[in-house]
């Protein structure tokens, strides 16, 4: 670790030099250019935001719907709202609730469980899956987390995740391999501008681990000096807008100084549908640089980190996902008294049930229970992990057809679940699989 410090302290100061003389050259070369605006950015935000609803008008939610859950989010749009949900009532996230049991590679895991927490939901008990456990479990031992493909992107975000919920995994070895890995990069080679502005999310994270700080301040001096005339990296509004976003993760304000030339660079490159070109789609709209668009001006209008780590009651207000899909249609839901007894059940949508009353009613038919034993269901009322309410409600045989439980509930949205057991009192034994499902009482 010493022989790295002397190393990057060096690097540090060569990058120093060069990148003096690099400002001191451009403050007398650069030809006088206009500054950005945040009015600008605003409006060029919008204008994306609304390429994705307009070219997702039927919202047939696929696999490449990751980054704008959250870059939609940072952009301040509700993604379980009904503007944002497809012709089947079911927003993104119900999508990916099935979607995600065909993804076992931890960057990807990682986007989704990001995606989750930035729309409020628990990614460690999201549709009975703990998505950052299946992370951590693969990390190696020579602390990657991530793939062979793309590295050094999966590690990070895969430690974007774990950091943003604070969730153990070993970090100082990640932190290592992550540092050694883009110490192996060339300076001198472009390529790799994407990878070490990236790079700059996660070390956010973990400035107290030994030669964060060093490396950190290497990498902006490496995407400085990259930065051409016209600022952008690369000639690539791709690259321009990964740094951009990323740089804003160190408390940069990227709107003043230096860095808004490069804001204006990539302004001028947004199409006139709101899309993105990126350096080889000769023109045409790139879906990778729009959605990278997306996120960094959303970053550049809120003025903060596109990752951060969740407040203690941020992670409490989690919500906790069950898909409705799962609902018996033995179990019936009644917004209050009322209702309930003129037989008037609530209908659930995408999002779940909603009431007014703040007395929610659940009728669970057992008939085709086993009639010789005593039935019993436990209603379980949670917000986030807490349980706020339970009923248990428990009959004797034979002349058991439903069991009804009546619970208040103050104003919010929670996860209800309704088990079915067979004797409580002694020795307890499962009946049938429990049924879950979301109530927002208004």
């Amino acid at each position: 670790m010493y022989k790295r410090f002397v190393q990057s302290w060096t690097k540090s100061i060569s990058w120093a030099l060069i990148l003096s003389l690099l400002i001191t050259t451009g403050a007398f070369a650069q030809p006088a250019q206009a500054a950005a605006t945040s009015r600008q950015v605003d409006a060029a935000l919008k204008n994306v935001v609304k390429y994705y609803y307009k070219a997702d008008k039927d919202y047939r939610f696929s696999k490449d719907f990751d980054w704008e859950l959250i870059g939609l989010e940072h952009a301040g749009e509700k993604l379980t709202s009904s503007k944002w949900v497809d012709d089947s009532e079911k927003t993104a996230i119900d999508f990916w609730s099935n979607e995600v049991k065909k993804v076992s590679e931890p960057g990807q895991l990682a986007k989704v469980s990001i995606g989750l927490m930035k729309n409020g939901y628990d990614p460690t008990n999201f549709n009975g899956r703990n998505l950052l456990k299946e992370i951590e479990k693969q990390q190696d031992s020579n602390g990657r987390l991530g793939d062979d493909q793309w590295t050094t992107f999966n590690h990070a975000l895969s430690m974007i995740a774990l950091e943003m919920y604070d969730y153990s995994y070993d970090r100082e070895e990640a932190v290592d391999f992550l540092i050694d890995r883009l110490e192996d990069f060339t300076p001198s080679d472009t390529v790799y501008h994407d990878e070490w502005a990236f790079a700059l999310h996660a070390l956010s994270f973990v400035e107290s681990e030994d030669g964060v700080n060093d490396m950190q301040k290497e990498i902006m001096a490496q995407l400085l000096s990259g930065r051409g005339s016209n600022g952008s990296l690369n000639d690539n509004p791709d690259t321009t807008l990964e740094t951009l976003a990323a740089v804003a993760s160190t408390g940069e304000d990227v709107m003043k100084g230096d860095w808004n030339k490069s804001v204006e660079y990539v302004l001028t490159q947004q199409l006139d549908d709101g899309s993105f070109p990126s350096a080889w789609s000769n023109g045409e709209t790139s879906e990778l640089t729009t959605q990278k668009g997306l996120y960094a001006l959303a970053v550049l209008k809120k003025g903060n980190a596109l990752f951060e780590r969740l407040t203690k009651k941020e992670k409490t207000d989690l919500i906790v996902y069950r898909t409705n899909e799962n609902q018996s249609e033995n179990v019936k839901v009644y917004d209050g008294m009322t209702n309930f007894i003129k037989g008037e059940e609530s209908t659930s949508t995408s999002a779940g049930y909603t009431i007014s009353s703040k007395q929610l009613f659940v009728k669970a038919d057992v008939s085709k229970l086993a009639e010789e034993k005593p039935v019993a269901i436990l209603v379980k009322v949670m917000k986030g992990k807490s349980i706020v309410s339970q009923a248990i409600v428990e009959s004797t045989p034979t002349t058991t057809q439903t069991l009804t439980a009546g619970l208040t509930l103050p104003r919010g949205t929670y996860s209800v679940e309704i088990n079915f057991w067979y004797g409580l009192a002694e020795n307890p034994e499962v009946a049938q699989d429990s049924v879950s499902f979301t109530v927002k009482v208004k």
